[in-house]
């Protein structure tokens, strides 16, 4: 329901007045929503439940967050003294890059290079225009699946962290090997080989460990299943790649 009325509104409404009045719009949609089964991380809000999508993720009505994202959250607070942390981050989603605003870090810097979200520096993430030994904590989250040289750019993330920095990544996985095909370049080739028509491969787990280990990462795999209570709404099936240049 929630998805059809969001491309009936797209329809009808001029986009610039929905991006310029956004926050306002999702405020109305989560009255809908008002109760207190539920409490988004990010935002710090509580509801009868959240907007159940077509691929049965689970979305915050106010602030339009995903599991993925409430889950980081609480991975980038289980990193010590936020305060002396200078973090970058790829391709911020508007709620997380508010909350990430509000805490007390030594730095948060956003990065966009498509112009998709709304960001503090376009950089290039196969060419990052940063000095070596930049960045206590790197997120990089749905990302490295758009992209054609992957391990130029992984060697990019390991030069600009800092020695014992974490760089956070997570893209779609399958089961056994990486699936890349650079002969298939159509949107509608690239949608029927990688489920989405912007990629360009499908990672495995450990293929993706692999081509990071290559870099002289060191990469710890955290597996997160079902809770007892999961009042956040996190994913019951995710994986988070939590990657660390050696010291």
């Amino acid at each position: 329901m929630y998805e059809k009325a969001k491309k009936i509104a797209k329809k009808i409404i001029p986009q610039q007045f929905i991006k310029k009045h956004e926050e306002k719009l999702r405020s109305l949609v989560a009255l809908t929503y008002k109760g207190d089964n539920v409490t988004c991380n990010v935002c710090d809000n509580k509801f009868s439940k959240f907007i159940q999508l077509a691929n049965n993720e689970l979305l915050c009505p106010n602030c339009g967050c995903l599991p993925r994202t409430r889950r980081l959250l609480t991975l980038i607070e289980n990193e010590g003294t936020l305060a002396t942390k200078k973090v970058l981050h790829f391709s911020p989603p508007k709620g997380f890059k508010t909350k990430l605003k509000q805490l007390d870090l030594g730095a948060y810097i956003t990065t966009d290079y498509e112009g998709e979200f709304d960001a503090d520096k376009l950089l290039n993430i196969e060419a990052i225009e940063e000095p070596d030994n930049q960045y206590d904590i790197i997120i990089c989250y749905h990302v490295l699946e758009h992209i054609i040289k992957d391990e130029q750019a992984m060697s990019e993330l390991y030069r600009i962290l800092k020695p014992g920095g974490v760089c956070f990544i997570q893209t779609p996985f399958k089961e056994g090997e990486i699936y890349e095909d650079y002969s298939v370049t159509s949107k509608e080739e690239r949608l029927k080989h990688f489920g989405q028509d912007d990629h360009v491969r499908i990672y495995s787990v450990a293929g993706l460990k692999e081509r990071l280990a290559n870099k002289g990462f060191e990469v710890e795999v955290l597996n997160f299943g079902k809770e007892k209570e999961n009042r956040n709404g996190f994913s019951e099936n995710e994986t988070v790649l939590r990657t660390v240049k050696r010291i």
